[in-house]
């Protein structure tokens, strides 16, 4: 094989190879004018803080807007009846567990706005 035909199959290997997301380069510049080839750091995996803060706040909102609406001890007496059914109504019952946030949001709700309507 011709020593031309292989440096240019060398050099169609490499422009393929970084063309693939895997192997993506990026060409710098330094301080110095030279052009350095760098590999591209994959991207990490990031939490959406905001948007976990977000549902939390929801969540507590809504168990505390239902706490309100039923008052504490009917609150109490569904979510004892909601343990006794299938998996996942325990799992929904787990989750609307009273907690102080919920319960300190409810009591504020029934200062501010008063007794709910029944």
């Amino acid at each position: 094989m011709d020593a031309n035909t292989r440096r240019f199959h060398e050099r169609l290997q490499r422009i393929e190879g970084a063309s693939t997301p895997q192997t993506s380069r990026e060409q710098r510049v330094r301080p110095d004018g030279l052009i350095v080839t760098v590999r591209r750091r994959r991207g990490r995996l990031r939490v959406p803080w905001r948007s976990l803060m977000l549902a939390l706040t929801c969540c507590f909102l809504l168990k505390a807007g239902l706490i309100w609406h039923q008052g504490e001890a009917a609150y109490a007496v569904r979510l004892a009846a909601l343990q006794d059914q299938s998996q996942g109504h325990r799992v929904a019952a787990w989750l609307l567990a009273t907690d102080p946030v919920s319960v300190a949001l409810a009591r504020q709700a029934t200062y501010w706005i008063g007794p709910a309507p029944h």
